[in-house]
């Protein structure tokens, strides 16, 4: 646990300082505003369109209609008087108009817009904001510096009208994103968005004073006396108030808690009031939260208001803010287009007056983007390197990518829902591109470093009790009870020291130690030499194991040979070490058998399970009895035709209840004796199996008058005389049945 926090630490510092630092760079904030907030649009989808705003679009359709030209200039002036009033007698509450009227046309026209404007008094007029290249001089150098500087509507538009204030939005191809609510053009000059707002909350604005009252006196007296200046205009009401929040930054936040803690308001009441404050107490920028492609704000055709109001008209104006300016719903016509968020999906850009609409809007509802802030930005992709950095590393490898990918998609989906419901735009680009690939990338190489070097330390700590390609298996799988299990057709081979119980109690246990370990030595190479795996080793005894495709394999030569270099290695090793011989006993059998990992959770071992494990160690005994050193099975000997062995007859073995047939593998060498060996202990065994006690027993004893240290003439010759006392007349099975082991 403490390693894998480490490691987790570790990577996760890392990764948290990588999406900090990257975090900090310009190129990478223009792509979360363009990948990542562009997401977070595109999973939101488009929104109802706001209630208080609607649009009057000038368009092709409006000018056909009039039998006008689509450039403004054509259009007479009075034909925008007529609107106003139309619009004034449906109630329309504020009418913004985004075409700028800085030069004079026909003087009737020009009359007529001016009496319509102020006999609204409703009216708010666009500012045009020129920008010029001034060329400075510093230190003998040139070098140009752009201007900008506001052209106001002419007198007397400028004078009648409720407002004017200038509107500047980023340029194609630029996708704009963000809006300006004062200081675009100069100072704290409120922008369109922002005056309409405060034009629209003017019937609010004695119980906006009496708030200000309570929270600061002096400035809600110097503001009520610029309102009643007939030489003042809303402009100037507009910067004194943004003047003072932006000198007094508690000014915001006591005002927003008198609103909320002001009882008898209504819901609309109390959200004017919020706007208000959030105008002046928030930044000079704001992020557009768009509701949609183009037109998605309700936008009426221009020629449906006026020169008089169609059906249904009136109601949707009454009460509203209303937009006027350029809306094409044939987007090739539209003359100022602006690439938005939705302009990809939808194909359509929106226009400058939809903008100003959804501006305005935003501010109203009080739910314009709010970035994070870079400190908090910091802190989230700082504390996602940690956490994506530790789910990569504790996650196993197969389960790794699953688990970054969940991670992330958890991550995208907190994101969205703050996005949607509180309109915080948390970064995508850095924590789900960046971090969570590289934390991913990071972990995998890390944990394959460290299960490399894991498998090599268990490589060479098994490689001492197992052979190489159990270790391999074992090094590269996950060990559990029943891992690495595998049921399968083999032969085992059991072997067992004679005189072991003697060496033991007769030597220190460190001289013990040292003499087993020579001693399995020998015969675990023995084995490995002909493709057996030791499964177990325990005290004298030895297993191994040669697993085989199916049960006509090789595996039963193999055994058989790897039998035969044991006798020949242990009787070398006898040699070698004088009075501390191990004679050895060995037995063989075939079939079926379980290879792996046997135990319970907290403790196993890897070895062979089956009835052929328990038979080759009946047999290995049974050696004892019958004077041999190696016995094998019918079962084991099938097949085995390059190496002499002897049949020695039918034996149920101690716990079996199925009789076997048992040979003898015999010493290669010396053919003429084995043979002749061979053919008499055939005749006595054949006069053993027809119930002829005396005659066998006389045949066993001739073999061994031949051969004295033949051990199963001298097992049969005793059997001879048992048998006949068991069975005096005959109806012998042929079965020696084993009553010790």
């Amino acid at each position: 646990m403490i390693d894998l926090l480490r490691r987790a630490g570790t990577l996760g510092l890392g990764i948290g300082l990588l999406g900090v630092l990257l975090s900090a760079l310009p190129p990478v904030l223009e792509l979360e505003e363009s990948a990542g907030l562009g997401w977070l649009f595109w999973a939101r989808g488009s929104l109802e369109p706001p209630d208080d705003v609607v649009v009057v679009g000038i368009s092709r359709e409006s000018a056909d209609h009039f039998g006008l030209d689509s450039e403004l200039d054509e259009w007479p002036r009075a034909l925008h008087a007529d609107l106003i009033e139309q619009l004034s007698s449906a109630g329309a509450a504020v009418v913004a108009f985004d075409i700028i009227f800085d030069e004079h046309r026909s003087p009737e026209g020009d009359r007529r817009l001016a009496e319509a404007v102020r006999r609204a008094g409703n009216v708010i007029l666009l500012e045009r904001v020129d920008s010029d290249q001034v060329q400075i001089e510093t230190g003998g150098a040139r070098s140009g510096l752009y201007v900008e500087s506001r052209r106001k509507p002419i007198e007397p538009l400028h004078h009648d009208a409720l407002a004017t204030a200038p509107f500047t939005l980023p340029v194609v191809p630029i996708r704009v994103s963000q809006f300006w609510t004062f200081g675009r053009a100069a100072g704290n000059t409120p922008n369109l968005p922002a005056a309409v707002l405060h034009a629209y909350a003017l019937p609010l604005q004695r119980l906006f004073l009496d708030l200000l009252g309570e929270a600061r006196p002096q400035l809600a007296s110097r503001i009520e006396a610029l309102a009643a200046d007939p030489a003042s205009s809303l402009q100037d009401v507009i910067r004194e108030l943004r003047d003072a929040a932006s000198r007094d930054e508690r000014l915001g936040v006591d005002l927003r808690a008198l609103v909320d803690r002001t009882t008898g308001l209504s819901a609309r009441q109390r959200q004017l009031l919020r706007a208000l404050v959030g105008l002046y107490g928030g930044p000079d920028s704001r992020f557009l939260n768009f509701y949609g492609p183009a037109r998605t704000v309700t936008t009426i055709p221009y020629h449906r208001v006026a020169p008089r109001l169609e059906a249904g008209v009136a109601e949707a104006v009454t009460g509203k803010v209303v937009f006027v300016g350029f809306s094409e719903s044939r987007q090739p016509e539209q003359q100022d287009a602006f690439f938005s968020v939705f302009s990809q999906r939808s194909g359509q850009n929106l226009s400058g007056v939809e903008i100003g609409a959804t501006a305005f809007a935003n501010l109203l509802d009080g739910s314009s983007i709010r970035p994070l802030r870079l400190p908090t930005q910091w802190l989230v992709v700082f504390l996602w390197g940690l956490a994506i950095s530790a789910i990569c590393i504790a996650a196993p490898t197969l389960a790794a990518l699953p688990a970054a990918l969940a991670a992330g998609a958890v991550y995208a989906a907190v994101a969205g829902h703050q996005f949607q419901t509180a309109f915080v735009w948390a970064p995508l680009v850095v924590p789900l591109a960046i971090q969570l690939p590289a934390a991913l990338l990071s972990a995998l190489l890390w944990n394959a470093q460290r299960v490399r070097r894991q498998r090599e330390r268990v490589q060479s700590v098994l490689g001492y009790y197992l052979p190489p390609d159990v270790v391999r298996r074992l090094a590269h799988k996950s060990v559990s009870v029943h891992s690495n299990r595998e049921l399968i057709f083999g032969t085992c081979l059991v072997t067992d020291a004679e005189q072991y119980t003697t060496l033991s109690e007769a030597l220190h246990p460190e001289e013990l130690g040292e003499l087993m370990s020579a001693y399995y030595q020998v015969l675990v190479d023995a084995v490995t030499e002909h493709g057996g795996v030791v499964s177990d080793i325990a005290g004298d005894s030895l297993v191994a194991v040669w697993p085989a495709a199916n049960e006509f394999g090789e595996s039963h030569l193999q055994a058989c040979l790897a039998a035969t270099s044991v006798l020949d290695a242990v009787e070398t090793f006898n040699a070698t070490y004088v009075r501390r011989e191990l004679p050895t006993r060995v037995g063989l059998d075939s079939g079926q058998l379980l290879l792996g990992n046997i135990g319970s959770k907290a403790r196993g071992e890897y070895r062979a399970v089956g009835d052929i494990v328990n038979t080759a160690a009946r047999l290995q005994g049974l050696n004892r009895y019958l004077g041999t050193r190696v016995l094998l099975s019918g079962a084991a000997a099938e097949g085995v035709t390059v190496l002499p062995t002897r049949p020695l007859g039918e034996f149920l073995l101690v716990g079996k209840q199925t009789a076997i047939s048992v040979l003898e593998l015999q010493a290669a060498g010396r053919e003429p004796e084995r043979a002749e060996l061979n053919e008499r202990f055939d005749r006595a065994m054949r006069l053993l199996r027809e119930c002829r006690w005396t005659e066998a027993a006389q045949a066993f004893e001739a073999v061994l008058e031949r051969y004295p240290d033949d051990g199963p003439s001298r097992f049969y010759v005793s059997q001879c005389m048992k048998l006949r006392d068991q069975y005096p007349a005959g109806g012998w099975d042929c079965v020696i049945r084993m009553t010790v082991k």
